[in-house]
């Protein structure tokens, strides 16, 4: 977590630098050092402000985390009034948006998810993002089916989602229009099932 006093502007400047690094580098190659250069700011100012590489990783990931928040919150705001197919849809949508599917991003995605395995506090930013993906879901869910088949379905979609990011990001882009619809065909059909 960055420390009190590091300037507002620089913060999103080396959360960029840091996604451009990991573009470039991968996740390991990611070096306080490589940052710094892209930045424009010594190894000293990100170790002071944000404990290191870890700490540069984890505002790294509560940024993106925020964003991909902000982008459901808006797309459900959007699908207010509509069926609950709609808000299950907005909440797909804000997963595979144009801002969290860009290249960089996805790859910064990918290195965080493997990360998390090994990195406590990477971890615990990926079952929240996860708790947070699930409830969404069992709360739309919920408006059609009892608890259980709510949680199931919610399950299934989160990992539908997933398993779209990993076979895009694997092949080189997340199709965005192809995504939504294999997920919506598969929500409808849970969704009429007797």
């Amino acid at each position: 977590m960055p420390k009190v006093g590091m300037p507002e502007i620089r913060k999103p400047q080396l959360i960029q630098a840091t996604i451009n690094a990991i573009d470039e580098f991968g996740f390991p190659g990611a070096t306080v050092s490589v940052i710094g250069k892209k930045a424009g700011v010594s190894p000293a100012i990100i170790n002071h402000y944000f404990g290191g590489k870890e700490g540069l990783l984890e505002a790294t990931m509560r940024s993106l985390i925020k964003e991909f928040f902000e982008v459901l919150q808006a797309e459900l705001y959007q699908a207010r009034n509509g069926t609950t197919m709609d808000r299950a849809m907005a909440i797909v949508r804000a997963s595979i948006s144009q801002s969290q599917t860009r290249p960089q991003v996805v790859k910064a995605w990918m290195g965080f998810w493997a990360s998390a395995m090994h990195m406590p506090v990477l971890y615990r930013l990926q079952n929240v993002y996860s708790r947070r993906l699930q409830s969404s879901l069992v709360a739309v869910f919920r408006e059609r089916l009892e608890a259980e088949p709510a949680r199931d379905l919610a399950f299934t979609v989160a990992a539908l989602i997933d398993g779209m990011w990993l076979r895009g990001s694997l092949a080189g882009g997340i199709d965005s229009d192809y995504a939504a619809d294999r997920i919506n065909e598969y929500i409808s059909l849970a969704l009429t099932r007797p």
